[in-house]
């Protein structure tokens, strides 16, 4: 009876634990990672580009977008604190041996809008002097035409007596024998601008390279 009952227990203790293994399976070893161990490193999810914002050694960030033009006054020439808003140059030009005044350099500019049609503009310039011989200004006002980096450049010359304001709104006025006006209109992105410099004839001619090179300045 001993032997026989020994036989029945074997079986049902091999059965108990069968079922305790699967139920239980044993878990897989994981192999550590080696850069995930090292201590203060950061991981970098291979989908993102760190190289694709930066910018390559030397190379300068890209300028913002202009937005009015800029002028270079020539050697020389003395900038001043502009009268009114609307001058967004105003400077001095030292005058010529013999002539009694400076001349004077002005650069207006509105915007977009604009100073009106630009015969209107011509109009006023050819009011700021008089002919001696009691003609039209307008019609002895010479004109002509260039391009200064890809824009229009109307440009103006006109000599006479000044009657010109002494200052904007003033009501002095100039009465100077022998002046002369070099005027340009340049038609920018940003709307046209309106140089003037006005003056003694002599100091207007020694200074005629320099308004040249002011205008050819905005190529830059």
């Amino acid at each position: 009876m001993k032997w026989a009952a020994a036989l029945l227990a074997l079986p049902l203790t091999g059965a108990c634990d069968s079922s305790s293994r699967e139920a239980e399976p044993a878990a897989e070893p994981v192999a550590a990672s080696p850069e995930a161990a090292a201590p203060g490193r950061v991981e970098v999810a291979e989908s993102v580009s760190v190289a694709s914002t930066a910018r390559p050694s030397g190379e300068l960030p890209p300028r913002p977008a202009a937005t009015e033009l800029t002028f270079t006054l020539p050697e020389g020439w003395i900038a001043e604190a502009p009268a009114v808003a609307l001058r967004k140059v105003q400077a001095r030009v030292p005058r010529a041996a013999g002539d009694g005044h400076d001349a004077e350099l002005t650069v207006l500019w509105r915007g977009a809008v604009g100073m009106g049609p630009l015969e209107a503009q011509l109009t006023r310039w050819s009011q700021q002097l008089t002919q001696p011989d009691g003609t039209s200004s307008r019609e002895r006002l010479v004109l002509s035409t260039r391009k200064v980096g890809g824009r229009d450049v109307i440009e103006a010359e006109l000599a006479g007596t000044c009657v010109a304001e002494k200052q904007p709104g003033s009501p002095e006025r100039w009465n100077e024998l022998d002046w002369k006006l070099l005027g340009a209109v340049i038609e920018s992105e940003f709307g046209p601008y309106y140089l003037r410099l006005l003056g003694p004839r002599a100091t207007v001619d020694a200074a005629a390279a320099g308004f040249r090179a002011l205008i050819e300045s905005t190529a830059r």
